[in-house]
């Protein structure tokens, strides 16, 4: 597997929360790593052995839990960023996995949802994600899992609540360039 070897020694060490020194010390970047690592298990099972991707088994498995919603709904839903979610869904229609249904009296909307081989597929592999997940958690005691997740639903309430107090007034829009139109001579450190 290729895992940074940088990243896994510095698993070695317990990260510093309270008082960070070094990227290693970061929530963001041991979350990051986490999901690095973990995700790409499940990505890996997507793609070899049900031919789906990443983005298209987080679209599968909210519409098996949340049954037909609007492709936006479904994109803020996931971590499938916007300007990527009208590919996922045409390649999940393409295989036969999604349906579309227009909104009755309103023709400019529509509603997805999983079709029977959709829902076949998710019957298939929720379980192999699941064996992933406490494959990954088995070290931890069962009270560990609960104050772990505990931990992470007070984390995702407080960064939320972070997110929006820190808005950016002027957002580097993307079709303008983005962050690079904003690096200029005047931007970088000397």
């Amino acid at each position: 597997m290729g895992f940074p070897k940088a990243s896994l020694a510095a698993q070695s060490q317990l990260p510093e929360f309270e008082d960070p020194k070094s990227i290693f010390d970061l929530l963001n970047f041991q979350l990051s790593e986490l999901l690095g690592i973990s995700g790409s298990l499940v990505t890996r099972i997507c793609e070899n052995e049900y031919g789906i991707t990443r983005e298209e088994w987080q679209f599968l498995a909210m519409l098996a839990e949340l049954n037909a919603m609007s492709p936006s709904d479904l994109a803020a839903r996931t971590t499938v960023d916007r300007s990527q979610a009208s590919k996922t869904l045409r390649g999940l229609m393409s295989k036969g996995l999604v349906e579309r249904q227009r909104v009755p009296g309103d023709g400019r909307r529509a509603l997805v949802l999983l079709s029977q081989a959709g829902s076949n597929l998710f019957a298939q592999l929720f379980p192999r994600v699941v064996q992933v997940h406490h494959e990954v958690l088995q070290d931890l005691a069962p009270a560990q899992r609960q104050d772990l997740a505990r931990s992470l639903s007070a984390i995702q309430a407080r960064a939320l609540a972070v997110a929006q107090e820190h808005k950016p007034e002027g957002a580097a829009g993307r079709r303008q360039g983005g962050s690079r139109a904003r690096w200029n001579h005047a931007s970088r450190p000397d």
